[in-house]
This record gives structure tokens, sequence and C-alpha cells, in this order.
């Protein structure tokens, strides 16, 4: 990846991060769905940009036109990281309430069991 097309690369990889982070963000407000398989194309333009963030600190010497857009890449990267620690924070909340729901559920059992018992 030379020149214009590792612009091109990191432009791509941006446009694509930013959609991936505002479904996770419309889970979030309740108005989607964000499923295993969200996760793995989260993955996808992360691992693509590896080799590239690797070699960031003589890249933005070399080619000092992609700099802006590797500065998007560090921005998304942390959008990423918060909406993904309030999806965890959704996720767990969610665990709990189910928790919750199936102790009731067995309470209700338990009890619709004795009354059963006692006629």
């Amino acid at each position: 990846m030379m020149g214009e097309g590792l612009r091109q690369t990191i432009e791509r990889v941006n446009a694509r991060l930013a959609g991936l982070i505002e479904n996770a963000r419309r889970a979030l407000r309740g108005e989607g769905e964000f499923k295993a398989e969200d996760v793995r194309q989260l993955r996808e333009p992360v691992e693509e940009m590896a080799p590239i963030v690797a070699q960031s600190p003589d890249l933005r010497l070399a080619q000092p036109e992609i700099v802006g857009e590797l500065d998007l890449y560090k921005v998304h990267l942390g959008e990423l990281q918060t909406t993904l620690n309030q999806l965890r924070v959704m996720l767990l909340a969610r665990q709990a309430s189910l928790c919750s729901d199936q102790t009731h559920v067995s309470a209700v059992s338990r009890w619709a069991s004795t009354l059963r018992q006692t006629r």
C-alpha cells in the first residue's frame, strides 16, 4: 500500500468504523440490536489497520497527507472503546434483569405448585 492507495484504505476503514460505531450507538439507544456478528465486523477493519498503525510514526513523517486520516482513526478507536464499554454495561444490566426475572418465575412456579398440592 503506497501513496494514494494507503490513504484510500485508511479512508475506507474510517468510513466503515464510523458506520459500525453508529450501529452500536443505535443499539444503546434501543433503536437496534448489537449481535456477535457486529463484534466480528468491528474486528475486521481494526485488523486491517494493524500493520498501518505499526508503521504510523514513520508514515506520518513520510506521508504527511495521511496524518488527518490517521488521527481520525485514533478518534474512532477512542469512540469505539467508549461505546463498547457502554454496551458491556448495558448487557450486564440486562443479564441482571434476566436473572431477577428468572428468580421471580421460579418463585411463582413454586407457589403455584404448592397451591395445587393444598387443593
